[in-house]
């Protein structure tokens, strides 16, 4: 237990490594590893932590002492990675990349020595189901450290987890008979020359397997809380209200933090701010998982010189990924809207939902925190003590309430037979996983006897959803058919590619808001627009970039209504992708370069054949997303048959040809109520019956 600013996800890597953790032993390298639950958290604290250790052998360097630290902070995230090994002594990843390496290239965590396992409390599918695969590890490796961290943890109950109540209550006496004849430890347990805690011992495997809780105290500030009377009817205004109310009625230099739910709402609230008149000179930032790098780092920058001579204050709008780990500096106001965006899976319908819903107890003291960190602040919640006091106490873990695929196909590929045999924290419903169980076979990668197929097995290593992973093993399998006609051999591959990269970002068109914009809209779509939908439009978009070789400038991003930030990380994707197509199954000399650039770029190209090789290529992994139009001039999905409209986002909705057979790859809850489709595509209603005949019987 660490209260915020008490350094759990700076400091303890540091001393960690400074007691000899990381040092290398018999010639065998070793690692300290510190989890995040989100890459932008990771990113960030690999950055903090090198920059402080450079500053650290700067100083001794002065001093002429012998200090050499640089080069041995890294990150691991998905598609992207600054890890060296045999250089990194400490390193940040998130949950779900560690879980790939257990399962693809270090099954026992050999090179690590110390495991930190930060922000537990956030509970997220990753993070259980690595809590339960770290347990496996510690049974063979009892001297693997593990430090599970949070501000708001539920200490006892991840103690209980690790260390059972009888084994406690058996290791507790032993300590107390040891207590008068043990030998007194370091602080931080110092590694010398004579420690060699790789051996192991038989005689201290039980002590290795203690568990105890610490509580750290904090650098934390006092920090007022403000209620309001009655609760807000707008959180997105009444959260911009108060900010420049705060600004102009409150002396100082410090900044304010605002919390939303939703990226949409982030945006709105600043273009609202900007609109309305205020004292003084003010900047508005975002802070939400779906910007880019670059602007995701801005309020964490030092203030430019202008701001400094202006006295610029700074505004932050950021969603719930602003409460843990990353310190945005200098807060001194925080307000709370008492919302966040959280997915909900339901199994019956197979609808995955993003539903604003009131934050937890535990999220509102993390929110509260932020003021905190470096200076006495204030915390206005936009909601009553009373609404406070009826808040559940902790959120709901991520693995009772999203889709379990990946999960088991997970816990299937370290070889547990019985999944229910599996230690979770927190079991999910029989339910979700009954649905996860009948996705896995409908997509072929479990047999009658719920073991990994052979087809399940390549499908493992894919850092994608296994829907995707079907999609694209699917590409490899028409690029190879002699039936398939040559053009669409050569850039099939290609294709789905650019439609799995696509698959990962948000927002890669911008919404126009007035009828002007509208129109502009319909002329700059006039030559990428695919009247079959989201996945062949976007598919024409890319070949704009393949066949001039460079992304688009800013200002044809800017007439195409294109979101720049998300086409550039798309296109980052689909390299790391490609790279690893072409390290597992070879290939990949027509996917991209100079022959797919003249390919997308020739009249001569057989626009029909292209489109239903992409089409059917998609429906091979999301066939069970498949709805019908209905007499009443609705879709309802073939399985369930619940009502879907297809989304004011999707091409479909505004361009789309009519057509019997719909495929969507994900849901969410729309504004005016009802299950809204994105990322939708027309198909024929036999390609289900060719692709899936094991699914669709009708």
């Amino acid at each position: 237990m660490g209260e915020t600013g008490c350094g759990k996800s700076t400091m303890l890597p540091r001393y960690l490594y400074e007691n000899g953790w990381a040092d290398d032993n018999d010639g065998a390298y070793r690692e300290i590893i510190c989890t995040q639950p989100r890459r932008i958290a990771a990113i960030t604290l690999a950055n903090r932590v090198s920059q402080e250790l450079q500053d650290s052998e700067r100083v001794c360097r002065e001093a002429a002492i012998d200090n050499r630290q640089t080069g041995i902070v890294g990150y691991s995230v998905r598609f992207s990675s600054t890890y060296n090994p045999g250089t990194t002594k400490i390193r940040y990843v998130t949950d779900g990349w560690l879980l790939r390496e257990t399962l693809l290239l270090d099954p026992l965590l050999r090179r690590c020595s110390v495991l930190i396992i930060d922000e537990a409390h956030e509970r997220s599918l990753n993070t259980d189901l690595l809590l339960g695969v770290v347990k496996k590890i510690r049974r063979v490796r009892p001297d693997l450290r593990l430090v599970v961290c949070s501000a708001t943890l539920d200490a006892k109950a991840f103690l209980d987890f690790f260390v059972g109540q009888k084994q406690k209550h058996e290791e507790s006496k032993q300590r107390i008979d040891k207590k008068r004849t043990g030998k007194r430890k370091s602080r931080w347990g110092r590694v010398d020359e004579n420690t060699d805690v790789t051996k192991k011992d038989t005689s201290s495997n039980s002590d290795l397997r203690n568990g105890t809780i610490i509580s750290v105290d904090g650098r934390r500030h006092p920090v007022d809380i403000m209620y309001i009377k009655e609760s807000v009817s707008n959180y997105v205004k009444s959260s911009v209200e108060v900010a420049l109310q705060i600004h102009e009625s409150e002396v100082g230099d410090g900044d304010i933090l605002c919390f939303l739910p939703t990226g949409e709402d982030i945006d709105r609230a600043i273009e609202m701010a900007e609109n309305m008149q205020t004292k003084g000179s003010v900047v508005f930032l975002p802070l939400y998982s779906s910007l880019s790098q670059k602007m995701q780092s801005q309020p964490f920058l030092p203030r430019s010189t202008d701001e400094l001579k202006n006295k610029t204050r700074r505004i932050i709008f950021a969603t719930n990924i602003a409460e843990t780990s990353v310190t945005v500096p200098r807060i001194a106001h925080v307000i709370d809207c008492g919302f966040a965006k959280v997915p909900f899976f339901d199994p019956y319908s197979a609808f995955d939902r993003l539903i604003v819903c009131p934050i937890s107890r535990a999220s509102a003291q993390q929110r509260a925190g932020r003021a905190g960190r470096v200076r006495p602040g204030k915390c206005y919640r936009l909601y009553s003590e009373k609404d406070f006091e009826n808040m559940e106490l902790d959120t709901t873990p991520e693995i009772q309430r999203c889709q379990l695929s990946t999960l088991i196909m997970t816990i299937k590929a370290l070889g547990v037979k019985n999944i229910l045999a599996f230690e979770l924290m927190s079991m999910p419903s029989s339910e979700a996983l009954s649905h996860g169980l009948e996705s896995l076979f409908a997509l072929g990668a479990i047999d009658d006897n719920a073991e990994l197929t052979e087809l399940g097995k390549e499908m493992i290593y894919f850092p994608t959803d296994p829907r995707v992973s079907r999609m694209l093993l699917a590409s490899l399998d028409m690029e190879s058919r002699e039936d398939t006609p040559s053009t669409v051999s050569k850039l099939i591959v290609g294709d789905i590619l650019t439609v799995a990269a696509a698959l990962q970002v948000r927002n890669l068109f911008f919404q126009p808001r007035s009828e002007r914009q509208w129109r502009s809209y319909d002329n700059a779509m006039a030559d990428i627009l695919d009247r079959s939908g989201d996945h062949l439009t976007t598919v024409h978009l890319f070949d704009l970039c393949d066949h001039s070789n460079s992304i688009m400038s800013e200002d044809e991003c800017r007439e195409r209504f294109v979101n720049r930030v998300a086409l550039k990380r798309a296109l980052d994707v689909r390299v790391q992708l490609a790279r690893f197509l072409c390290r597992r199954f070879g290939g990949g000399s027509n996917w991209f370069g100079s022959k797919r650039r003249e390919m997308v770029g020739s009249n001569a190209l057989e626009t029909q054949e292209r489109s239903e090789a992409i089409r059917k290529c998609v429906c091979a992994g999301y066939f069970m997303n498949a709805a019908k139009l209905g007499n009443d001039g609705c879709y309802y999905t073939l399985r369930g048959r619940y009502a879907v409209s297809i989304s004011s986002s999707s091409f479909l909705h505004r361009y789309g040809e009519s057509s019997d057979f719909i495929l969507f790859g994900e849901t969410f809850d729309g504004s005016s109520g009802g299950v809204e489709a994105m990322h939708c595509s027309s198909i024929s209603g036999l390609w289900l019956k060719q692709l899936a005949p094991h699914y669709w019987v009708r």
